[in-house]
């Protein structure tokens, strides 16, 4: 489930919103939120299903509701999946999300006005790609993987969003998150 909270600012207290939880699928394992930079939509990726889900963001209220669910693995792939990590790009035009047994990246193209997801394809990427990210700028997506110790560069295509590999980089033993610091 995701719970729904109010945050005062003032005392730095929270309080259950109105209703306090959203719930997934039984047994989806919701995992991680990416908001879009609007703030008008949220979306989540769940662990165990590998779907990833978008929802409106009620602007008076901040409650939720759940406009799509759409499944992130491989059309082909039959196994228990295990989804990690869920990244917008800053202009709010793409979504990727990565999946650890396939070891690739699923990429979305986001409806500006709806906030729901078309699929722009799968992306072969690092071996058990737990944590990957996006550049300020949105024109590259570093991914990690925890079992080949490297980390593939891949530019963004603005058109299109598909991923193009640049370069791979050798990394130490696991690595498992990216941050960007942006020095611009």
């Amino acid at each position: 489930m995701i719970m729904q909270w109010k945050f005062d600012p003032v005392g730095g207290t929270l309080s259950p919103n109105t209703p306090a939880e959203i719930h997934t699928k039984a047994g989806a394992g919701p995992r991680h939120m990416a908001l879009h930079p609007t703030g008008r939509f949220l979306y989540l990726i769940t662990e165990t299903t590998d779907t990833i889900g978008a929802y409106a963001i009620n602007s008076a209220t901040g409650v939720l509701t759940e406009l799509q669910f759409v499944d992130a693995l491989p059309a082909d792939f039959k196994e228990q999946p295990a989804a990690a990590d869920l990244h917008v790009t800053p202009d709010g035009r793409f979504l990727y999300g990565s999946e650890r047994k396939t070891s690739t990246l699923a990429g979305y193209r986001i409806d500006p006005e709806k906030g729901t997801l078309s699929p722009i394809g799968h992306f072969p990427t690092e071996k058990t790609p737990r944590g990957f990210n996006i550049d300020p700028r949105g024109r590259f997506l570093l991914s990690v993987g925890l079992d080949s110790n490297a980390m593939t560069v891949y530019r963004i295509d603005p058109q299109s969003g598909a991923l193009a590999n640049l370069k791979q980089y050798a990394m130490g033993q696991q690595p498992n998150w990216i941050e960007i610091v942006d020095l611009r």
